[in-house]
């Protein structure tokens, strides 16, 4: 497997499960918003609760590919007075392993606009420890991002309504609402 065919396994398998960004909430299209909604409720029915518990990565997705292969033979003739003798001996071996490594960090939803913010911190790093333009632009891209998400999970927490009975699936990984679920929380 080449490491191209190994981080376009990863991004398959990423996209199947249906992870949901947080990051641009500024500029998420309709069909991102949608999924974060339907995400949102599946746990707030899973949890019975308008503010339930979410799972975020948390730093950087790291993968670690390692493959091998040896081979090694021997090939030997020798004669004797009755007939020759022929000798054949191999030995191959294949190894390759492959991890990848996700920082998951639990918060309540209402603690996903500064966690994000955080994860967003750490990245930007030594940009933030300047003293010029730079530092403030991207401060304040921080900090909007932040505001954005979080008045838009205070509209999702608003519009909890249970029961939820109806809502087959797994939250964050792929979930698909009925119409019906859909318009309930719309409203």
């Amino acid at each position: 497997m080449t490491i191209s065919q190994a981080i376009a396994g990863v991004q398959a398998d990423l996209t199947k499960a249906g992870v949901v960004s947080v990051s641009g909430v500024q500029t998420w299209t309709a069909d991102q918003a949608a999924r974060f909604d339907d995400n949102v409720r599946a746990l707030q029915c899973a949890q019975h609760t308008s503010d339930p518990v979410v799972a975020m990565i948390a730093g950087p997705v790291t993968m670690d590919l390692s493959g091998s292969f040896s081979q090694s033979g021997q090939f030997s003739v020798s004669a004797s007075s009755a007939m020759p003798v022929f000798g054949l001996q191999a030995d191959a071996s294949r190894t390759k392993g492959q991890t990848l490594n996700v920082p998951v960090q639990f918060v309540p939803l209402s603690a996903l606009p500064d966690a994000e913010a955080g994860r967003r911190v750490g990245y930007a790093g030594t940009l933030l420890g300047q003293n010029d333009a730079v530092r403030a632009r991207v401060a304040a891209q921080i900090n909007a991002s932040r505001s954005a998400l979080g008045l838009h999970i205070k509209r999702l927490a608003m519009r909890y309504p249970p029961p939820c009975s109806e809502i087959n699936g797994h939250p964050f990984v792929g979930l698909k609402l009925s119409s019906s679920i859909r318009k309930l929380g719309s409203h």
